[in-house]
């Protein structure tokens, strides 16, 4: 709200609106050559700012004695708790001529007191949110401005531009203010102390959900988190991430690409890229275009060729991959040219690793192969050697027999899906009571769906067997 009335400030701030209300969203079409200038303008408007606060500082004294008196007291000689609550006090009542008290407890955050800053960082964000940031926009900094239209003769008389270069200069210096207090955040997030670190994040994680401001600065301080030698942290901050990704759906383009640039960056651990994996394993997809599913196949073969190249095999990591990479396969549609070209790497890591993640591999190979060229003979001879290891537990097995019934069942080869009937009654044996019943179920419904499996004559051409070697 502005002042129509010579003698008191320019701006009248009223407790029903806010300052983005009536701020001035005029922007210049290009920047500005003639930095002189823009430094000429923008000292008018500081030394006019300045001017402002204080007739609103003599207005509010004659208006309210009382109140004017003990604010002015607890500010000069109130305790530290007194201090933040009068400036919060002024903060939320005015704030184009309270910016001062704002950047003085972004100061006292700033400055290495862990006890302050816990007192103050959930204040300051809640501050920033409900009082200063606008919400559907960013902060202009004075020099985006068209100052070129400025023309500085005729400002004494004419108190609509002076308003203008006001608010222009407010807006500049509230935005200073609020780069301050996200570097703030981002230093104590990096502090050694579990619970300080914690609240770091949850300020920046609730400032990039509400306010665009800083955006890039706040999800950069989330993501490089994700690796923290903390697991308490580095699980809170997956959540955090998640968090953003379910409230602010449109940004998981751009929170993809920044854990992408993590996960490749130089020197990064396999732990760090653990977790941005795991993160994006368990980002919702739902309702999103196949081209963000895409992207995510691109990182995780991209990693794939990586951890084989550098002959890094992790299990663990590959596991959590695979998982990953089958997940995110179901919403890119028909777009796999691209990972086929990565079969080959799969067949090796299938080879090499542990029958947890050989049989992770095989899921992804069998989605993959469904889905375009068909399954190949080389699936089947990977499957069928596979199925001898013995060392793994009923989870496995739960998994092994769900891909054993879909391979089997879409298998055109009669006598190859009888050698898999054969191997497995051999295999149940020597395995538990569970593995043979499963067997016998896994057989009762092949049979079921194709009554052509059950050989009612004895004979048998064994030759045709070779084909799964």
């Amino acid at each position: 709200m502005t002042s129509k009335a010579a003698g008191g400030p320019l701006i009248r701030h009223s407790p029903e609106t806010k300052w983005y209300d009536y701020g001035d969203l005029e922007c210049a079409e290009q920047p500005i050559s003639d930095l002189d200038y823009l430094t000429s303008i923008e000292e008018q408007a500081e030394i006019l700012l300045k001017k402002d606060c204080e007739l609103q500082r003599q207005m509010q004294s004659k208006k309210n004695m009382t109140e004017t008196a003990w604010l002015s007291t607890v500010l000069t000689r109130g305790t530290a708790n007194d201090k933040v609550t009068a400036m919060q006090i002024l903060s939320q009542q005015d704030p184009v001529h309270s910016l001062a008290y704002v950047a003085s407890l972004v100061n006292i955050v700033a400055k290495k007191n862990t006890r302050e800053a816990f007192s103050l960082l959930g204040l300051l964000k809640d501050l920033f949110i409900n009082e200063l940031l606008p919400p559907k926009r960013k902060l202009i900094p004075f020099v985006a401005r068209p100052v070129n239209k400025i023309n500085l003769s005729s400002l004494d008389k004419n108190f609509n531009l002076k308003r203008k270069l006001i608010l222009w200069k407010f807006e500049s210096d509230l935005k200073i203010v609020y780069e301050k207090f996200v570097t703030a955040i981002e230093r104590l997030a990096g502090e050694n102390i579990e619970k300080l670190g914690i609240l770091s994040c949850r300020c920046a994680l609730e400032l990039l959900i509400a306010r665009a401001e800083q955006e890039q600065k706040l999800l950069s301080l989330l993501i490089n988190k994700l690796g923290h030698p903390n697991k308490t942290l580095a699980t809170r901050i997956c959540g955090y991430l998640l968090q953003l990704t379910r409230k602010q759906p449109l940004m998981r383009p751009i929170v993809v690409k920044e854990v992408e640039r993590l996960i490749y960056r130089k020197n990064i651990s396999c732990y760090t890229q653990l977790h941005a994996i795991s993160f994006l394993s368990q980002m919702n997809l739902h309702g999103c275009d196949s081209a963000l599913a895409s992207t995510l196949l691109n990182i995780y073969i991209g990693l794939f060729r990586m951890l084989v190249l550098n002959k890094k095999m992790d299990d663990k990591m590959l596991n959590v991959l695979l998982l990953a990479t089958n997940r995110a396969f179901s919403f890119a549609k028909g777009d796999v040219d691209k990972l086929m070209k990565e079969i080959d790497i799969l067949y090796k890591i299938l080879h090499q690793s542990n029958f947890s993640t050989a049989l992770q591999t095989l899921k992804l190979l069998y989605q993959l192969l469904t889905t375009s060229e068909g399954i190949s003979d080389r699936f089947y001879a990977a499957l069928y050697r596979r199925i001898l290891d013995l060392q793994h537990g009923i989870n496995a097995d739960r998994q092994l027999f769900s891909l054993l019934y879909q391979a089997l069942l879409s298998d055109t080869v009669e006598y190859r899906v009888i050698a898999f009937i054969k191997r497995l009654l051999q295999l149940s044996l020597c395995r538990n009571a569970p593995f043979a019943a499963a067997t016998l179920i896994l057989i009762s419904r092949l049979i079921e769906n194709r009554p052509s499996l059950l050989i009612t004559k004895k004979a048998a051409d064994y030759d045709t067997l070779s084909i799964i070697y």
